[in-house]
Protein backbone atom coordinates (compact mmCIF):
# COMPACT_ATOMS: atom_id res chain seq x y z
CA UNK A 1 0.00 0.00 0.00
CA UNK A 2 1.51 3.30 -1.04
CA UNK A 3 1.63 6.38 1.17
CA UNK A 4 -0.95 8.08 -1.04
CA UNK A 5 -3.26 5.06 -0.80
CA UNK A 6 -3.04 5.14 2.98
CA UNK A 7 -3.80 8.84 2.92
CA UNK A 8 -6.96 8.32 0.89
CA UNK A 9 -8.12 5.50 3.17
CA UNK A 10 -7.73 7.74 6.17
CA UNK A 11 -9.40 10.71 4.46
CA UNK A 12 -12.34 8.62 3.32
CA UNK A 13 -12.87 7.32 6.84
CA UNK A 14 -12.46 10.84 8.21
CA UNK A 15 -15.11 12.10 5.78
CA UNK A 16 -17.53 9.41 6.99
CA UNK A 17 -16.62 10.28 10.57
CA UNK A 18 -17.37 13.92 9.84
CA UNK A 19 -20.97 12.91 9.07
CA UNK A 20 -21.26 10.99 12.34
CA UNK A 21 -20.60 7.52 10.91
CA UNK A 22 -19.00 5.17 13.43
CA UNK A 23 -20.09 1.81 11.97
CA UNK A 24 -19.36 0.16 8.64
CA UNK A 25 -20.84 -3.04 7.20
CA UNK A 26 -19.64 -5.28 4.43
CA UNK A 27 -18.06 -8.40 2.99
CA UNK A 28 -14.39 -7.66 2.25
CA UNK A 29 -12.57 -9.36 -0.60
CA UNK A 30 -8.99 -8.40 0.06
CA UNK A 31 -6.97 -5.55 -1.38
CA UNK A 32 -8.07 -1.93 -1.04
CA UNK A 33 -11.40 -2.68 0.65
CA UNK A 34 -9.56 -4.36 3.54
CA UNK A 35 -7.40 -1.23 3.71
CA UNK A 36 -10.55 0.86 4.17
CA UNK A 37 -11.82 -1.51 6.86
CA UNK A 38 -8.44 -1.31 8.60
CA UNK A 39 -8.43 2.48 8.47
CA UNK A 40 -11.90 2.54 10.03
CA UNK A 41 -11.17 0.13 12.84
CA UNK A 42 -7.88 1.90 13.55
CA UNK A 43 -9.83 4.99 14.65
CA UNK A 44 -12.33 3.01 16.71
CA UNK A 45 -15.10 2.51 14.17
CA UNK A 46 -17.00 -0.77 14.20
CA UNK A 47 -16.94 -3.09 11.19
CA UNK A 48 -19.83 -5.56 10.92
CA UNK A 49 -19.13 -8.59 8.77
CA UNK A 50 -22.18 -9.87 6.88
CA UNK A 51 -22.67 -12.99 4.75
CA UNK A 52 -23.86 -11.23 1.57
CA UNK A 53 -23.31 -7.79 0.13
CA UNK A 54 -27.04 -7.19 -0.34
CA UNK A 55 -27.71 -7.92 3.31
CA UNK A 56 -24.77 -5.75 4.37
CA UNK A 57 -26.13 -2.84 2.34
CA UNK A 58 -29.62 -3.22 3.89
CA UNK A 59 -28.06 -3.30 7.36
CA UNK A 60 -26.12 -0.14 6.56
CA UNK A 61 -29.02 1.77 5.01
CA UNK A 62 -31.30 0.93 7.95
CA UNK A 63 -28.58 1.99 10.37
CA UNK A 64 -28.21 5.22 8.40
CA UNK A 65 -31.95 5.90 8.35
CA UNK A 66 -32.24 5.51 12.13
CA UNK A 67 -29.05 7.39 13.07
CA UNK A 68 -29.24 10.10 10.41
CA UNK A 69 -25.69 9.26 9.28
CA UNK A 70 -24.71 8.11 5.75
CA UNK A 71 -23.54 4.68 6.87
CA UNK A 72 -21.04 2.85 4.68
CA UNK A 73 -20.91 -0.63 3.20
CA UNK A 74 -17.54 -1.90 1.94
CA UNK A 75 -17.45 -4.60 -0.75
CA UNK A 76 -15.01 -5.97 -3.24
CA UNK A 77 -14.99 -5.45 -6.99
CA UNK A 78 -16.79 -7.63 -9.52
CA UNK A 79 -19.10 -10.08 -7.71
CA UNK A 80 -19.13 -7.98 -4.56
CA UNK A 81 -20.26 -4.87 -6.39
CA UNK A 82 -22.78 -6.84 -8.43
CA UNK A 83 -24.26 -8.41 -5.31
CA UNK A 84 -24.64 -4.98 -3.68
CA UNK A 85 -26.89 -3.63 -6.45
CA UNK A 86 -30.14 -4.79 -4.79
CA UNK A 87 -29.05 -3.19 -1.53
CA UNK A 88 -28.29 0.06 -3.36
CA UNK A 89 -31.72 0.02 -5.00
CA UNK A 90 -33.37 -0.65 -1.64
CA UNK A 91 -31.66 2.35 -0.08
CA UNK A 92 -32.47 4.68 -2.96
CA UNK A 93 -36.09 3.67 -3.52
CA UNK A 94 -36.84 3.30 0.19
CA UNK A 95 -35.19 6.68 0.86
CA UNK A 96 -32.44 5.55 3.26
CA UNK A 97 -28.89 6.99 3.32
CA UNK A 98 -26.10 4.64 2.23
CA UNK A 99 -22.51 4.96 1.00
CA UNK A 100 -21.21 2.02 -1.06
CA UNK A 101 -17.42 1.77 -1.32
CA UNK A 102 -16.20 -0.69 -3.96
CA UNK A 103 -12.66 -1.34 -5.01
CA UNK A 104 -12.17 -1.80 -8.75
CA UNK A 105 -9.66 -2.80 -11.40
CA UNK A 106 -7.39 0.28 -11.33
CA UNK A 107 -7.56 2.51 -14.38
CA UNK A 108 -3.79 2.16 -14.76
CA UNK A 109 -4.09 -1.60 -15.41
CA UNK A 110 -7.59 -1.87 -16.84
CA UNK A 111 -6.43 -2.38 -20.43
CA UNK A 112 -4.56 -5.59 -19.59
CA UNK A 113 -6.64 -6.91 -16.61
CA UNK A 114 -9.98 -8.44 -17.57
CA UNK A 115 -10.48 -10.56 -14.45
CA UNK A 116 -13.46 -9.17 -12.43
CA UNK A 117 -13.43 -6.07 -14.60
CA UNK A 118 -16.87 -4.54 -14.80
CA UNK A 119 -18.02 -1.01 -15.47
CA UNK A 120 -19.26 -0.80 -11.91
CA UNK A 121 -20.26 2.84 -12.11
CA UNK A 122 -22.54 2.16 -15.08
CA UNK A 123 -23.91 -0.97 -13.39
CA UNK A 124 -24.78 0.88 -10.19
CA UNK A 125 -25.74 4.24 -11.69
CA UNK A 126 -29.51 3.53 -12.04
CA UNK A 127 -29.67 2.41 -8.40
CA UNK A 128 -27.84 5.33 -6.77
CA UNK A 129 -27.97 9.11 -6.54
CA UNK A 130 -24.29 9.59 -7.35
CA UNK A 131 -21.71 7.17 -8.76
CA UNK A 132 -18.14 8.42 -8.96
CA UNK A 133 -14.53 7.22 -8.98
CA UNK A 134 -12.81 8.61 -5.92
CA UNK A 135 -9.05 9.18 -6.05
CA UNK A 136 -6.22 11.08 -4.44
CA UNK A 137 -7.19 14.03 -6.65
CA UNK A 138 -10.27 14.60 -4.49
CA UNK A 139 -10.05 17.13 -1.68
CA UNK A 140 -11.35 16.44 1.81
CA UNK A 141 -14.20 18.87 1.19
CA UNK A 142 -15.18 17.05 -1.99
CA UNK A 143 -15.22 13.70 -0.17
CA UNK A 144 -17.41 15.16 2.56
CA UNK A 145 -19.76 16.70 0.01
CA UNK A 146 -20.33 13.55 -2.05
CA UNK A 147 -20.91 11.43 1.05
CA UNK A 148 -23.38 14.04 2.30
CA UNK A 149 -25.54 13.56 -0.78
CA UNK A 150 -26.76 10.31 0.74
CA UNK A 151 -28.47 12.35 3.49
CA UNK A 152 -29.88 15.08 1.28
CA UNK A 153 -33.58 14.50 0.60
CA UNK A 154 -34.57 12.24 -1.02
CA UNK A 155 -32.15 10.03 0.88
CA UNK A 156 -30.48 7.28 -1.11
CA UNK A 157 -27.28 5.50 -2.02
CA UNK A 158 -23.98 7.06 -3.09
CA UNK A 159 -21.46 4.82 -4.85
CA UNK A 160 -17.71 5.39 -4.71
CA UNK A 161 -15.44 3.29 -6.92
CA UNK A 162 -12.16 3.36 -5.01
CA UNK A 163 -9.11 3.93 -7.23
CA UNK A 164 -6.53 6.08 -5.39
CA UNK A 165 -4.17 6.59 -8.33
CA UNK A 166 -6.78 7.37 -10.98
CA UNK A 167 -6.48 10.74 -12.67
CA UNK A 168 -10.09 11.73 -11.90
CA UNK A 169 -11.78 14.57 -10.11
CA UNK A 170 -15.36 15.02 -8.82
CA UNK A 171 -18.08 15.55 -11.46
CA UNK A 172 -17.80 18.81 -13.38
CA UNK A 173 -19.49 21.59 -11.48
CA UNK A 174 -19.27 19.69 -8.20
CA UNK A 175 -21.50 16.98 -6.82
CA UNK A 176 -25.05 16.93 -8.24
CA UNK A 177 -27.51 18.36 -5.75
CA UNK A 178 -31.21 17.78 -5.27
CA UNK A 179 -31.73 20.69 -2.92
CA UNK A 180 -35.01 22.59 -3.31
CA UNK A 181 -35.02 24.79 -6.38
CA UNK A 182 -37.41 27.30 -4.87
CA UNK A 183 -39.84 27.97 -2.06
CA UNK A 184 -43.46 28.92 -1.81
CA UNK A 185 -44.24 32.62 -1.65
CA UNK A 186 -46.86 34.13 0.65
CA UNK A 187 -49.42 34.52 -2.16
CA UNK A 188 -49.30 30.82 -3.00
CA UNK A 189 -49.54 29.90 0.67
CA UNK A 190 -52.49 32.24 1.19
CA UNK A 191 -54.30 30.67 -1.77
CA UNK A 192 -53.77 27.20 -0.32
CA UNK A 193 -54.90 28.36 3.13
CA UNK A 194 -58.06 29.79 1.64
CA UNK A 195 -58.81 26.54 -0.16
CA UNK A 196 -58.12 24.61 3.01
CA UNK A 197 -60.35 26.91 5.09
CA UNK A 198 -63.22 26.24 2.68
CA UNK A 199 -62.89 22.46 2.93
CA UNK A 200 -65.44 20.67 5.08
CA UNK A 201 -64.09 17.13 4.72
CA UNK A 202 -60.32 17.37 4.25
CA UNK A 203 -58.16 14.27 4.53
CA UNK A 204 -54.40 14.34 5.12
CA UNK A 205 -52.11 11.76 3.50
CA UNK A 206 -48.66 11.72 5.11
CA UNK A 207 -45.64 10.04 3.53
CA UNK A 208 -42.06 9.01 4.05
CA UNK A 209 -40.54 12.48 3.71
CA UNK A 210 -42.49 13.65 6.74
CA UNK A 211 -41.54 10.58 8.77
CA UNK A 212 -37.86 10.63 7.83
CA UNK A 213 -37.13 14.37 7.85
CA UNK A 214 -39.85 16.14 9.85
CA UNK A 215 -41.39 13.92 12.55
CA UNK A 216 -42.40 17.07 14.42
CA UNK A 217 -45.31 17.48 11.98
CA UNK A 218 -46.97 14.43 13.54
CA UNK A 219 -48.30 16.22 16.64
CA UNK A 220 -49.58 19.06 14.46
CA UNK A 221 -51.54 16.61 12.32
CA UNK A 222 -52.79 14.77 15.39
CA UNK A 223 -54.14 18.03 16.85
CA UNK A 224 -55.88 19.13 13.67
CA UNK A 225 -58.88 16.81 13.84
CA UNK A 226 -59.41 15.51 10.30
CA UNK A 227 -58.63 11.92 9.28
CA UNK A 228 -54.96 11.20 8.62
CA UNK A 229 -53.84 8.35 6.38
CA UNK A 230 -50.18 7.36 6.34
CA UNK A 231 -48.12 5.39 3.87
CA UNK A 232 -46.35 2.24 5.01
CA UNK A 233 -43.16 4.20 5.62
CA UNK A 234 -44.90 6.94 7.59
CA UNK A 235 -46.75 4.63 9.99
CA UNK A 236 -46.58 6.11 13.49
CA UNK A 237 -46.26 9.74 12.39
CA UNK A 238 -49.61 10.01 14.17
CA UNK A 239 -50.18 7.22 16.73
CA UNK A 240 -51.95 4.41 14.90
CA UNK A 241 -54.62 3.99 17.58
CA UNK A 242 -55.45 7.70 17.90
CA UNK A 243 -58.85 9.24 17.05
CA UNK A 244 -57.78 10.76 13.74
CA UNK A 245 -55.50 7.92 12.60
CA UNK A 246 -57.41 6.54 9.63
CA UNK A 247 -55.02 3.75 8.72
CA UNK A 248 -52.97 3.21 5.60
CA UNK A 249 -52.72 4.91 2.23
CA UNK A 250 -51.47 2.79 -0.66
CA UNK A 251 -53.72 4.21 -3.42
CA UNK A 252 -55.71 1.00 -3.41
CA UNK A 253 -59.08 -0.26 -2.16
CA UNK A 254 -59.11 -0.03 1.62
CA UNK A 255 -58.81 3.76 1.86
CA UNK A 256 -61.16 4.50 -1.05
CA UNK A 257 -64.39 4.95 0.98
CA UNK A 258 -62.75 7.69 3.05
CA UNK A 259 -61.06 9.50 0.17
CA UNK A 260 -64.21 9.35 -1.94
CA UNK A 261 -65.89 11.45 0.76
CA UNK A 262 -63.08 13.99 0.93
CA UNK A 263 -63.50 17.44 -0.60
CA UNK A 264 -59.75 18.17 -0.24
CA UNK A 265 -56.72 15.93 -0.01
CA UNK A 266 -53.61 17.37 1.63
CA UNK A 267 -50.49 15.30 0.92
CA UNK A 268 -47.66 15.95 3.36
CA UNK A 269 -44.29 14.54 2.33
CA UNK A 270 -45.89 11.92 0.08
CA UNK A 271 -43.24 10.45 -2.20
CA UNK A 272 -44.40 9.16 -5.61
CA UNK A 273 -42.37 6.00 -4.98
CA UNK A 274 -44.71 4.96 -2.15
CA UNK A 275 -48.18 4.22 -3.63
CA UNK A 276 -48.97 1.18 -5.73
CA UNK A 277 -48.80 2.01 -9.46
CA UNK A 278 -52.54 2.40 -9.96
CA UNK A 279 -54.16 5.51 -11.46
CA UNK A 280 -55.04 8.38 -9.15
CA UNK A 281 -58.83 8.46 -9.37
CA UNK A 282 -60.00 10.92 -6.73
CA UNK A 283 -61.91 14.06 -7.69
CA UNK A 284 -60.97 16.24 -4.72
CA UNK A 285 -58.46 19.06 -5.08
CA UNK A 286 -54.94 18.25 -3.89
CA UNK A 287 -52.69 20.50 -1.80
CA UNK A 288 -49.13 19.18 -1.78
CA UNK A 289 -46.51 20.00 0.87
CA UNK A 290 -42.88 18.97 0.37
CA UNK A 291 -39.35 20.28 0.58
CA UNK A 292 -38.90 19.33 -3.10
CA UNK A 293 -40.69 20.23 -6.32
CA UNK A 294 -42.60 17.23 -7.65
CA UNK A 295 -40.34 15.33 -10.07
CA UNK A 296 -42.79 12.52 -10.90
CA UNK A 297 -46.36 13.80 -11.41
CA UNK A 298 -48.17 10.85 -9.81
CA UNK A 299 -51.24 12.84 -8.80
CA UNK A 300 -52.82 16.16 -9.85
CA UNK A 301 -51.89 19.21 -7.79
CA UNK A 302 -54.10 22.21 -7.16
CA UNK A 303 -51.64 23.98 -4.85
CA UNK A 304 -47.98 22.98 -4.61
CA UNK A 305 -46.22 24.30 -1.51
CA UNK A 306 -42.44 23.83 -1.42
CA UNK A 307 -40.34 24.60 1.61
CA UNK A 308 -39.50 23.38 5.10
CA UNK A 309 -42.18 20.83 5.98
CA UNK A 310 -42.72 21.77 9.63
CA UNK A 311 -43.13 25.44 8.73
CA UNK A 312 -45.55 24.70 5.90
CA UNK A 313 -47.61 22.32 8.01
CA UNK A 314 -47.78 24.70 10.95
CA UNK A 315 -48.86 27.63 8.78
CA UNK A 316 -51.42 25.60 6.84
CA UNK A 317 -52.75 23.02 9.26
CA UNK A 318 -52.18 24.10 12.83
CA UNK A 319 -55.53 25.63 13.65
CA UNK A 320 -58.73 24.59 15.44
CA UNK A 321 -60.54 21.71 13.75
CA UNK A 322 -63.79 23.64 13.57
CA UNK A 323 -62.26 26.02 11.01
CA UNK A 324 -62.21 23.40 8.29
CA UNK A 325 -62.97 19.89 9.46
CA UNK A 326 -66.41 20.46 10.92
CA UNK A 327 -68.25 18.10 8.59
CA UNK A 328 -66.32 15.12 9.90
CA UNK A 329 -67.28 13.14 12.97
CA UNK A 330 -64.39 13.80 15.43
CA UNK A 331 -63.65 10.08 15.33
CA UNK A 332 -63.98 9.74 11.55
CA UNK A 333 -60.41 8.53 11.20
CA UNK A 334 -60.76 5.86 13.87
CA UNK A 335 -64.14 4.77 12.47
CA UNK A 336 -62.65 4.22 9.03
CA UNK A 337 -59.56 2.47 10.43
CA UNK A 338 -61.64 0.05 12.44
CA UNK A 339 -63.98 -0.64 9.52
CA UNK A 340 -60.98 -1.81 7.50
CA UNK A 341 -59.85 -4.03 10.35
CA UNK A 342 -63.30 -5.58 10.62
CA UNK A 343 -63.25 -6.28 6.90
CA UNK A 344 -59.82 -7.91 7.18
CA UNK A 345 -60.94 -10.11 10.05
CA UNK A 346 -63.83 -11.44 7.98
CA UNK A 347 -61.26 -13.66 6.24
CA UNK A 348 -62.02 -17.39 5.92
CA UNK A 349 -61.05 -19.33 9.03
CA UNK A 350 -57.87 -21.41 8.88
CA UNK A 351 -58.06 -25.18 8.75
CA UNK A 352 -59.23 -26.76 12.04
CA UNK A 353 -56.38 -26.93 14.53
CA UNK A 354 -54.27 -24.42 12.59
CA UNK A 355 -53.83 -20.69 12.61
CA UNK A 356 -53.42 -18.03 9.97
CA UNK A 357 -51.62 -14.72 9.59
CA UNK A 358 -54.32 -12.66 11.34
CA UNK A 359 -54.28 -14.92 14.38
CA UNK A 360 -50.49 -14.72 14.42
CA UNK A 361 -50.53 -10.91 14.40
CA UNK A 362 -53.27 -10.71 17.04
CA UNK A 363 -51.24 -13.04 19.28
CA UNK A 364 -48.09 -10.96 18.75
CA UNK A 365 -49.57 -7.48 19.30
CA UNK A 366 -49.73 -7.76 23.14
CA UNK A 367 -45.92 -7.87 23.16
CA UNK A 368 -45.51 -4.93 20.74
CA UNK A 369 -44.35 -2.45 23.37
CA UNK A 370 -41.42 -4.71 24.31
CA UNK A 371 -39.74 -4.16 20.94
CA UNK A 372 -38.21 -0.81 20.08
CA UNK A 373 -38.26 -1.53 16.34
CA UNK A 374 -40.23 -3.96 14.18
CA UNK A 375 -39.07 -4.86 10.66
CA UNK A 376 -41.39 -6.40 8.08
CA UNK A 377 -40.42 -8.28 4.95
CA UNK A 378 -42.08 -8.12 1.54
CA UNK A 379 -44.65 -10.85 1.05
CA UNK A 380 -48.27 -11.67 1.77
CA UNK A 381 -47.75 -11.56 5.55
CA UNK A 382 -47.43 -7.75 5.51
CA UNK A 383 -51.11 -7.54 4.49
CA UNK A 384 -51.95 -8.72 8.00
CA UNK A 385 -49.22 -6.85 9.86
CA UNK A 386 -49.32 -3.30 8.53
CA UNK A 387 -53.01 -2.47 9.21
CA UNK A 388 -53.03 -4.03 12.68
CA UNK A 389 -49.68 -3.28 14.31
CA UNK A 390 -49.78 -0.46 16.91
CA UNK A 391 -47.11 2.23 16.46
CA UNK A 392 -46.74 5.46 18.41
CA UNK A 393 -43.91 7.21 16.55
CA UNK A 394 -42.37 7.10 13.06
CA UNK A 395 -39.52 4.81 11.98
CA UNK A 396 -40.48 2.18 14.53
CA UNK A 397 -42.20 -0.11 12.01
CA UNK A 398 -39.88 -0.51 9.02
CA UNK A 399 -40.66 -2.09 5.65
CA UNK A 400 -39.18 -1.99 2.17
CA UNK A 401 -41.89 -0.16 0.24
CA UNK A 402 -40.33 1.80 -2.62
CA UNK A 403 -38.43 -1.27 -3.82
CA UNK A 404 -40.54 -3.86 -1.93
CA UNK A 405 -37.65 -6.29 -1.87
CA UNK A 406 -37.77 -9.65 -0.18
CA UNK A 407 -34.92 -10.50 2.17
CA UNK A 408 -35.23 -7.12 3.92
CA UNK A 409 -36.55 -7.81 7.42
CA UNK A 410 -33.63 -9.76 8.93
CA UNK A 411 -30.73 -7.52 7.80
CA UNK A 412 -32.84 -4.43 8.58
CA UNK A 413 -33.36 -5.79 12.09
CA UNK A 414 -29.58 -6.13 12.48
CA UNK A 415 -29.06 -2.55 11.34
CA UNK A 416 -31.79 -1.36 13.73
CA UNK A 417 -30.38 -3.28 16.70
CA UNK A 418 -26.96 -1.68 16.16
CA UNK A 419 -28.44 1.79 15.61
CA UNK A 420 -30.57 1.54 18.77
CA UNK A 421 -28.44 -0.36 21.29
CA UNK A 422 -30.29 -1.55 24.34
CA UNK A 423 -33.59 -1.99 22.50
CA UNK A 424 -35.07 -5.32 21.44
CA UNK A 425 -36.04 -5.75 17.78
CA UNK A 426 -38.72 -7.94 16.20
CA UNK A 427 -38.33 -9.15 12.60
CA UNK A 428 -41.52 -10.41 10.94
CA UNK A 429 -40.75 -12.29 7.75
CA UNK A 430 -42.09 -14.83 5.32
CA UNK A 431 -40.31 -18.07 4.57
CA UNK A 432 -39.30 -16.84 1.10
CA UNK A 433 -37.77 -13.63 2.42
CA UNK A 434 -35.99 -15.36 5.27
CA UNK A 435 -34.52 -17.92 2.88
CA UNK A 436 -32.88 -15.08 0.95
CA UNK A 437 -31.05 -13.81 4.05
CA UNK A 438 -31.01 -16.85 6.32
CA UNK A 439 -27.23 -16.90 6.81
CA UNK A 440 -27.55 -13.57 8.65
CA UNK A 441 -29.05 -15.50 11.58
CA UNK A 442 -25.41 -16.34 12.30
CA UNK A 443 -24.68 -12.60 12.34
CA UNK A 444 -27.39 -12.13 14.97
CA UNK A 445 -25.86 -14.93 17.05
CA UNK A 446 -22.26 -13.79 16.59
CA UNK A 447 -23.07 -10.23 17.64
CA UNK A 448 -25.44 -11.41 20.39
CA UNK A 449 -28.14 -9.04 19.19
CA UNK A 450 -31.58 -8.83 20.90
CA UNK A 451 -33.55 -9.79 17.79
CA UNK A 452 -36.57 -12.07 17.76
CA UNK A 453 -37.40 -13.42 14.29
CA UNK A 454 -40.91 -14.70 13.57
CA UNK A 455 -41.22 -16.51 10.25
CA UNK A 456 -44.68 -16.92 8.68
CA UNK A 457 -43.89 -20.39 7.36
CA UNK A 458 -46.28 -21.71 4.71
CA UNK A 459 -43.68 -23.05 2.26
CA UNK A 460 -44.79 -20.79 -0.58
CA UNK A 461 -44.51 -17.43 -2.28
CA UNK A 462 -48.09 -16.82 -1.16
CA UNK A 463 -48.57 -13.32 -2.58
CA UNK A 464 -47.42 -14.50 -6.01
CA UNK A 465 -49.50 -17.67 -5.74
CA UNK A 466 -52.64 -15.56 -5.25
CA UNK A 467 -51.85 -13.69 -8.47
CA UNK A 468 -51.04 -16.86 -10.41
CA UNK A 469 -53.25 -17.79 -13.34
CA UNK A 470 -53.97 -21.19 -14.85
CA UNK A 471 -51.14 -20.86 -17.37
CA UNK A 472 -48.51 -19.49 -14.95
CA UNK A 473 -46.49 -22.58 -14.20
CA UNK A 474 -48.56 -24.28 -11.52
CA UNK A 475 -47.38 -25.11 -7.97
CA UNK A 476 -43.79 -25.68 -9.05
CA UNK A 477 -43.49 -21.94 -9.78
CA UNK A 478 -44.53 -20.76 -6.31
CA UNK A 479 -44.24 -23.56 -3.72
CA UNK A 480 -41.19 -24.74 -1.78
CA UNK A 481 -40.49 -27.90 0.12
CA UNK A 482 -40.95 -27.78 3.88
CA UNK A 483 -38.11 -26.05 5.77
CA UNK A 484 -37.51 -26.49 9.49
CA UNK A 485 -36.35 -22.95 10.18
CA UNK A 486 -36.07 -23.64 13.90
CA UNK A 487 -33.50 -26.34 13.17
CA UNK A 488 -31.67 -24.03 10.76
CA UNK A 489 -31.59 -21.27 13.39
CA UNK A 490 -30.18 -23.62 16.00
CA UNK A 491 -27.49 -24.67 13.55
CA UNK A 492 -26.57 -21.01 13.09
CA UNK A 493 -26.30 -20.35 16.81
CA UNK A 494 -29.74 -19.10 17.92
CA UNK A 495 -32.32 -20.56 20.23
CA UNK A 496 -35.53 -21.43 18.39
CA UNK A 497 -39.13 -22.57 18.83
CA UNK A 498 -41.69 -24.10 16.46
CA UNK A 499 -45.36 -23.14 16.97
CA UNK A 500 -48.60 -24.38 15.39
CA UNK A 501 -51.26 -22.31 17.17
CA UNK A 502 -51.86 -18.70 18.22
CA UNK A 503 -51.57 -19.66 21.89
CA UNK A 504 -48.20 -21.28 21.28
CA UNK A 505 -47.04 -18.22 19.36
CA UNK A 506 -48.15 -15.86 22.12
CA UNK A 507 -46.36 -17.93 24.76
CA UNK A 508 -43.18 -18.14 22.66
CA UNK A 509 -43.14 -14.37 22.14
CA UNK A 510 -43.68 -13.81 25.86
CA UNK A 511 -40.64 -15.96 26.60
CA UNK A 512 -38.55 -14.35 23.86
CA UNK A 513 -39.47 -10.78 24.80
CA UNK A 514 -38.82 -11.47 28.49
CA UNK A 515 -35.17 -12.05 27.54
CA UNK A 516 -34.86 -8.29 27.07
CA UNK A 517 -31.61 -7.52 25.30
CA UNK A 518 -29.90 -10.85 25.94
CA UNK A 519 -29.61 -12.41 22.51
CA UNK A 520 -31.58 -13.65 19.53
CA UNK A 521 -34.39 -16.16 19.08
CA UNK A 522 -36.35 -17.52 16.11
CA UNK A 523 -39.99 -18.62 16.15
CA UNK A 524 -40.97 -20.87 13.26
CA UNK A 525 -44.73 -20.31 12.91
CA UNK A 526 -46.42 -22.95 10.74
CA UNK A 527 -49.40 -21.05 9.36
CA UNK A 528 -52.32 -21.70 7.02
CA UNK A 529 -52.13 -19.25 4.08
CA UNK A 530 -55.83 -19.55 3.15
CA UNK A 531 -56.79 -16.04 4.43
CA UNK A 532 -54.25 -14.22 2.25
CA UNK A 533 -56.50 -14.01 -0.80
CA UNK A 534 -59.16 -12.25 1.27
CA UNK A 535 -56.61 -9.86 2.79
CA UNK A 536 -55.38 -8.89 -0.66
CA UNK A 537 -58.93 -8.26 -1.87
CA UNK A 538 -59.76 -6.00 1.08
CA UNK A 539 -56.46 -4.12 0.83
CA UNK A 540 -55.92 -3.85 -2.90
CA UNK A 541 -59.30 -4.68 -4.47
Amino acid sequence: MSASDAGLHRRLVAALDGHGVDTLFGVPGGGPNLDVVGAATAVGHRFVLAHTETAAAIMASTHGLLTGAPTGVVVTRGPGAASAVNGAAQATLDRAPLVIVTDCVPAATAERVAHQRLDQRTMLAPAVKVSATVSDRWSDQELIAVIGEACRWPFGAVHLDYDPTADVHPPTGGVPSVAPTGSTDDAALDAARSRFAAARRPVVVAGVEAAATAPSVGPLLARFGCPVLTTYQAVGLVPTEGPNAAGLFTNAASERPLLDEADLIVVVGLDPVEPVPAPWSYDADVVRLSSQPLADPYHPITHDLVGELPTLVERLLDRPAADGAGAWDPAAGAIHRESVRVALRAAPAPEPGGFGPLQLVDAAVPTADRFGTVTVDAGAHFLAIMPLWPVVEPLRLLISNGLATMGYALPAAIGAALARPGEAVLALTGDGGLSMAVAELETVARLDLPITVVVFNDAALSLIEIKQGADHGGPDAVRYGAIDFAAVARGLGLTATTVHTADELGAALERASSRGVSGGHLIDARIDPTPYRHLLTVTRG
